[in-house]
């Protein structure tokens, strides 16, 4: 990897976001700074920081203790030759083994949604903060529900049900947490902030 010519892109994105700041160029302002931290968020938590094996630890390991708490067996095997992270579900007949890729760390989300948030426009510092903590950890916990309904179909339906449970069931439902979250954090938001600038200028008038 090539740092010297990376943070010469760095310099320039940072650059160029200041220059439309400074001259209120808000949208491409907004759309430029938001795709370029996306970015750069990936790239240095994914491949310099290499955050995500650690990420998809954290979702592997609270699967296996909220399985355990609902009486079902499942068992983690680290550093498995060639694989970040196994979660074996265990069975009435043999067990199913899930292996837990960087995929499923939610890093890609959460980077796209720090973006959005950061560069979101009219909202407070404070603001931002709380709203960007508050979607991470729903993010992740949207992803450990997103394995729970795997593993319980597993439990339940026996390896017969890998590809139903994790290719279809699984996606979908985390399809929809995402945009719900998303939803409920910006575009909700932003509808409440418009109705209340419609309300006061309604009261000034």
């Amino acid at each position: 990897m090539n740092y010297w010519l990376l943070g010469a892109l760095f310099i320039l994105w940072i650059g160029a976001v200041a220059f439309l700041r400074y001259f209120r160029i808000w949208l491409p302002y907004y759309l430029f700074g938001a795709v370029g931290l996306v970015y750069w968020l990936a790239l240095v938590a994914g491949n310099i920081l290499h955050l995500e094996p650690y990420l998809a630890h954290t979702v592997a390991w609270a699967v296996h203790l909220i399985s355990g708490a609902f009486a079902i067996p499942t068992r983690i095997f680290e550093n498995a030759p060639g694989i970040l992270l196994v979660l074996v579900v265990v069975q009435q007949v043999g067990w199913t083994v899930l292996q837990i890729g960087v995929e499923s760390s939610g890093l890609l989300e959460i980077s796209v949604l720090i973006s959005i948030l950061a560069f979101y426009p009219g909202w407070s510092l404070m603001r931002r903060g709380l709203s960007i903590v508050a979607g991470g950890v729903a993010l992740w916990l949207a992803n450990v529900f997103r394995m729970m309904i795997i593993v319980v179909m597993l439990n339940q339906m026996g390896k017969g049900a890998l590809v139903l449970a994790h290719t279809f069931v699984g996606r979908i439902v985390f399809f929809l947490l995402t945009i719900l979250i998303f939803w409920y954090l910006v575009t909700s938001a932003t509808l409440a902030t418009i109705r209340a600038k419609q309300d006061q200028a309604r009261l000034a008038g």
